[in-house]
């Protein structure tokens, strides 16, 4: 039995390397203010307050407006093309999903389980739009004081961030190690299964400009398709994440990108013709 591409050490993809590059150039962008939300933010969910954030060393404060700016034009666009080519997160779980993991997660009976843990985003949407306005709104911040240091990766100033009295604190660290623990045995374990943006972006997948679709539907199913999917599921539905890797690794080249055009309506005198008979 072959195994999928994910659990092998096969070359790159040429669209693999050119995602791979936009990745980098994301992380270069986002990563410090990536690594503070989770380490050091103040607020109890992050990334979403930053104009108003008094931890003036991380760059969120001047990041957030364009961001929101990009992923709103990205994703009327191309859906969630964002979380298959520029998020900093996603590229930390694709590192590690290069890594050898449990034969069970890759395993075709998987599939049955993976469907249905793909609705946890949802409700964890909705608890952290609560948390946001239950928790912000009332408290700008839980304490009047903040942790700064010379570098985000400055070890005691993660630990001192930890030990001052907001309980978020250790939570965002513990599931912070957790998913990346879980996503050395589950490919994107964290965008799959529990992003809050990646619920939002789904939406998109459904109306967005571009999407990738199936040339032929009557075609039977590739053997490797789609268990090569760094999502494990299918183009079109809202859990793809536009890598476009599919696209390209189709043995078949059955999948390709297309763009979602308002069909014209027919003119009088196609109308006016004769239907032919389906025999």
């Amino acid at each position: 039995m072959k195994l999928p591409s994910y659990l092998t050490m096969q070359p790159l993809q040429r669209i693999t390397i050119w995602r791979r590059v936009v990745q980098l150039a994301s992380l270069v962008l986002a990563g410090e203010w990536l690594a503070i939300g989770w380490l050091r933010c103040p607020f109890a969910v992050p990334f979403v307050s930053c104009t108003s954030c008094p931890l003036t060393d991380c760059p969120g404060r001047y990041l957030q407006i364009p961001v929101i700016i990009g992923l709103l034009a990205s994703s009327l666009v191309s859906g969630r093309l964002f979380c298959g080519w520029a998020c900093p997160m996603g590229l930390v779980e694709d590192l590690l999903s290069r890594l050898p993991r449990a034969k069970a997660f890759s395993a075709r009976h998987f599939t049955t389980v993976d469907r249905s843990l793909k609705y946890l985003k949802y409700p964890l949407l909705l608890l952290v739009i609560y948390l946001v306005f239950a928790l912000h709104e009332v408290a700008g911040r839980p304490y009047a004081y903040v942790v700064r240091s010379p570098s985000v990766f400055n070890v005691d100033a993660v630990r001192t961030a930890a030990a001052l009295g907001a309980s978020h604190y250790g939570i965002r660290l513990w599931v912070l190690a957790i998913v990346l623990a879980l996503s050395v045995l589950v490919t994107r374990f964290w965008c799959r299964y529990l992003c809050p943006l990646g619920a939002i972006l789904s939406v998109f997948n459904k109306v967005s400009l571009l999407t990738i679709q199936r040339q032929r539907e009557d075609l039977p199913r590739c053997g490797e398709y789609p268990h090569e999917c760094l999502q494990h599921t299918t183009p079109g539905t809202t859990d793809c994440v536009m890598c476009g890797e599919c696209v390209q690794g189709c043995p078949r080249q059955l999948l390709h990108w297309t763009a979602r055009l308002p069909s014209l309506p027919a003119s009088p005198q196609e109308e006016a013709l004769p239907r032919s008979k389906v025999g």
